[in-house]
């Protein structure tokens, strides 16, 4: 890899020799130490590209504990700390212990073809290292297979402290969470306060992907994970791993991924040893060397690495053709960018994004009392925010928003009420959504108001018919049947205030109308709006695809106005290098710019992209479904 024109040569008494990866707040290079001929990976933060001077401090001040907490730690499977110091012009410097190899989140990822007593033996490593850190009072807080690196000889070694504690020292407030979604545990989720037994939770998480390969807590969205790693217990492993004891297995993850910190197992390395319980068929010196901890001979070659979508942390540059170049792990470095570590659960270290889901979908969000959208809906919210889901003919749905709690989907309930069905003339039979009712007219009948539902009249040569949308009663009203010759056409009962005209909106989604400055709330395609006749000023609007328009319409008398709707479109947003978070006309989209889509009316929108690196702002027409790339 080339060097970057920004990067010294030299950065302290180091000679900087490649870069080896680079993030939103920092980059790592490769240099060596002329003195002994050490090569070190060096890494730098980009204090320009924090924004304000409160998160710079917080940065900064992780950046110090990384190096504090390194600085306490000595063991042969934790990755060392050689130097810190500052550069003039550049910032604070990390000089570390340079490892060339593979990370184990790109083993798993690939399917690496390892042998159950590789993979024992790879988390007999990394219990050592841990069990290290918590007797030095030090909890790690981001146990994941991206921060574990195979060396080229086998060695296994745990990296990343930059968000360690000492159990002795607060560094972020009680109730922020961090780390990653995916690996924490129960009370990180709820509460943020963490000790070695949410280090020993994550590892078992960790230890459950690799021996398995997949996940305890499966899920397609951050928010059912997280709700899953809460309420529920870990998944069947099917078909069971061969050489495991299913019945044994259940047992050990089951105390291990316990929710209450106090039902686990006391260490990292008793969990191992417990596991080891469970194997069968291994052979004595394999069991003895696994369970004296020794590290992997290195003989097998490692498979190429794969990036995790949803873990990896830094952006590593493509290799370069014709060219060899050596991986260091992406993830070692998560506090380059930890205000985008775990960027779709988190918004900087004070929100976590949610993924708001409804059924049936479609239903309006409002948090704490302002309208943010329609479900699913991204949204980044906060521990304690008054949450409520409205949907016409549905009750509303509230609840106060606390991390992993919220279930995955929120099930609307349907207003129920009893309606009287009355005509003009009385007697008429009728039928509802194609069931004949007993009785004749007036009736009283069980109406749900989630439904759209189709009623007709009859009585002798009189008939009547209208289609009800959802969340549309009688309400009282009393129909007129009118002659059969003209009961095929829709004739609906007076309204209570009605007008000799009337608007229909013909489109694809429901909108927001108001009408001469009067809201009207939200109007479903093809419902009837009864207007004067007249010139109005109607204006249209629908925050979950995106569109505002305003019109002016001629209402004649006695004849419907009818407005068309744009259709929808699929955006495809990508952005290199590296991703920011996607606004559309200055709305929050609840997407990133890595290859996600989000749909959106067709038209003319303002696609703004924000990251830690920089922003871009481009107009684009929409007429189609587009996949747009643009640089940051």
């Amino acid at each position: 890899m080339g060097m970057p024109e920004n990067l010294p040569e030299t950065i302290g008494r180091y000679q900087v020799l490649r870069l080896l990866g680079e993030g939103a707040m920092g980059s790592v290079v490769l240099a060596e130490d002329p003195k002994i001929k050490r090569k070190v990976a060096i890494k730098l933060v980009k204090l320009d590209a924090v924004r304000s001077e409160a998160d710079r401090h917080e940065y900064l001040m992780r950046f110090q504990r990384e190096a504090e907490v390194s600085g306490l730690l000595n063991h042969p499977g934790i990755v060392a700390i050689y130097d810190v110091g500052e550069l003039e012009g550049m910032g604070p410097f990390l000089a570390m212990e340079y490892v060339a190899g593979r990370p184990l989140d790109a083993l798993i990822k690939a399917g690496a073809v390892l042998s159950l007593k590789e993979k024992l033996r790879i988390a007999a490593s990394i219990a050592d290292a841990l069990d290290h850190a918590h007797a030095k009072g030090i909890v790690h807080r981001d146990v994941k297979p991206g921060n574990v690196m195979i060396g080229e000889d086998g060695r296994v070694k745990l990296m990343d402290f930059g968000i360690a504690k000492r159990e002795d020292a607060s560094l972020t407030q009680t109730g922020t969470f961090l780390g990653t979604p995916s690996y924490a545990s129960p009370e990180q989720i709820k509460e943020g306060t963490v000790d070695a037994r949410s280090d020993i939770f994550s590892f078992g998480v960790l230890v459950f992907e690799l021996v398995s390969g997949q996940s305890p807590f499966p899920g397609n969205s951050i928010n059912t994970i997280l709700y899953r790693i809460v309420n529920e217990a870990p998944v069947e492993v099917k078909p069971p791993i061969t050489g495991i004891l299913p019945e044994g297995w259940r047992r050990v993850f089951e105390r291990v991924l316990a929710k209450q910190p106090a039902d686990r197992h006391a260490s990292c390395t008793a969990f191992i040893r417990d596991l080891m319980e469970a194997v069968v068929e291994m052979e004595k010196d394999d069991r003895r060397a696994l369970l004296g901890l020794l590290g992997m001979n290195g003989d097998g070659p490692m498979p190429p690495i794969v990036s995790r979508a949803h873990e990896e942390t830094m952006l590593v540059p493509p290799e370069p053709k014709r060219r060899r170049r050596a991986w260091i792990l992406p993830a070692l470095f998560a506090g380059l960018g930890l205000a985008g570590a775990g960027w779709f659960l988190l918004r900087g270290s004070r929100g976590f994004r949610y993924e708001i889901n409804s059924h049936p979908p479609g239903a309006a969000v409002f948090v704490n009392g302002v309208a943010v959208g329609r479900t699913p809906l991204l949204q980044v919210l906060h521990r304690g925010d008054r949450i409520r889901l409205t949907e016409r003919g549905y009750a509303p749905c509230d609840f106060s928003y606390q991390p992993g709690t919220a279930p995955p989907t929120f099930p609307l309930t349907p207003v129920v009420t009893q309606e009287v069905l009355d005509s003009v003339p009385r007697g008429a039979s009728a039928v509802l959504d194609g069931v004949p009712l007993a009785g004749v007219t007036p009736l009283t009948v069980s109406w749900n108001q989630g439904v759209k539902h189709q009623l007709t009249l009859t009585e002798g040569n009189l008939g009547f018919h209208w289609d009800f949308e959802a969340g549309e009663t009688p309400g009282g009203r009393i129909f007129t049947l009118q002659p059969a010759t003209s009961a095929g056409t829709p004739t609906p009962p007076p309204p209570a205030a009605g007008g000799p005209g009337s608007l229909k909106l013909e489109g694809a989604f429901p909108v927001r109308v108001s009408v001469d400055g009067r809201d009207l709330g939200e109007i479903a395609p093809g419902k009837a709006i009864p207007l004067p006749s007249g010139t109005h000023r109607v204006t249209m609007a629908s925050t979950r695809y995106f569109y505002r328009e305003t019109r002016s319409v001629t209402v004649a008398p006695g004849q419907p106005a009818r407005l068309a709707l744009p259709g929808v479109v699929k955006l495809t947003l990508d952005t290199y290098p590296g991703s920011g978070h996607v606004s559309i006309d200055g709305q929050d989209a609840g997407i990133e710019s890595d290859g996600s889509s989000v749909e959106v009316a067709c038209g003319r929108h303002v696609i703004s992209i924000r990251s830690p690196g920089g922003s871009k702002t481009q107009t684009v027409e929409l007429t189609q479904d587009t996949h747009l790339k643009m640089p940051l």
